[in-house]
């Protein structure tokens, strides 16, 4: 699979464009809208789809029709989060959880992509319903503006496995002591207690998502974009100063933390099983993404804590020693 090229073209450079295969590209008047397009799958972030969000957005960017951008899920999904299947990956690729498993390209490639939204000059707005997992939430979180329904679930369930590299955002979106909270406990959090905490920018009922974000966007697009990239830039830089890309930076720094630590490739389980088996990962190959998922938090539920502390409570000293 050939890779897409990065660097934007001038304006009026004849360059071979990029065949969008799994996003979908709208115009309409000053607004423009990258859609991902895999609802059946719910919308998953692949190596090739990071890349074409990313060059979708630069292609409306160098619109001068366009004003605006909506970034949005096709179906009841938003995104899932990122695609541990590990189809439609090239040998150089961005993850492959069989050969791959702390994504050795995460800086190099998705936060290039993140970036990038971070640095349009048009305003992006994500407009939320359903599932916003683990990567669709940082998706999201580059777009200047978040447009969420009540009933949507946004959460971090890769907290559990892989997660230490990617939730530097979250406490610049909520602040700390609930970017903790939730990191920690792996708790989800709807859409009206995203905007209770400043995750999301507005909340609206589920059926009215969709006007509601057109209604913005088409506010947004009376703005002339020069100084709408003025306005974003300015208040960019205010993050940027205080450390926003630095600390987004160390990524790859806890990511080789966890692997040096033996908490992500030969971790041990949560009861202790230092077995250097990575069951997840072999779930994954084995038996597909959804058991992995249900093996995972079946681990993780309360119900299994309980389990294990009553089994260490009945077990004799010396059974205790054998086991």
């Amino acid at each position: 699979m050939a890779r897409i090229k990065w660097s934007p073209p001038f304006r009026n450079e004849d360059v071979e464009r990029p065949e969008y295969t799994h996003v979908r590209i709208e115009r309409e008047g000053p607004i423009g809208r990258i859609v991902l397009n895999s609802p059946e799958k719910r919308n998953p972030l692949g190596y090739e789809r990071m890349l074409q969000i990313a060059m979708a957005a630069k292609d409306l960017e160098l619109d001068d029709d366009i004003r605006v951008i909506i970034l949005k899920g096709e179906g009841p999904t938003f995104s899932a989060g990122y695609d541990l299947s590990g189809a439609n990956v090239p040998d150089d690729g961005y993850i492959n959880p069989g050969r791959d498993m702390l994504w050795e390209s995460y800086d190099h490639e998705h936060l290039r992509v993140f970036y990038t939204l971070w640095d349009l000059q048009k305003p992006v707005i994500a407009q939320i319903q359903g599932y916003c997992l683990a990567g669709g939430t940082e998706l999201a979180a580059f777009c200047d503006i978040r447009v969420v329904a009540e009933d949507a679930q946004i959460g971090w369930p890769v907290g559990r496995h892989w997660s230490p590299g990617n939730i530097q955002y979250l406490p610049w979106l909520v602040g700390i002591t609930k970017a903790k909270y939730y990191m920690l406990t792996n708790t989800p959090m709807d859409g009206a207690e995203a905007f209770r905490c400043g995750w999301a920018s507005a909340v609206v009922a589920p059926e009215d998502l969709e006007d509601e974000t057109e209604r913005i966007a088409a506010e947004v697009a009376l703005t002339e974009t020069q100084l709408q990239m003025l306005t974003k830039r300015s208040i960019n830089r205010q993050f940027e100063l205080m450390g926003f890309k630095t600390g987004m930076d160390t990524s790859a720094e806890f990511l080789a933390l966890a692997e040096l630590r033996g908490v992500v490739k030969n971790r041990k389980t949560m009861y202790g099983d230092d077995s250097g088996e990575d069951e997840f990962a072999l779930r994954l190959s084995r038996d597909g993404v959804r058991s992995a998922l249900d093996w995972r938090e079946e681990q993780y539920s309360l119900n299994a804590y309980r389990s294990s502390k009553r089994k260490a409570a009945n077990e004799t000293p010396s059974e205790a020693e054998e086991g």
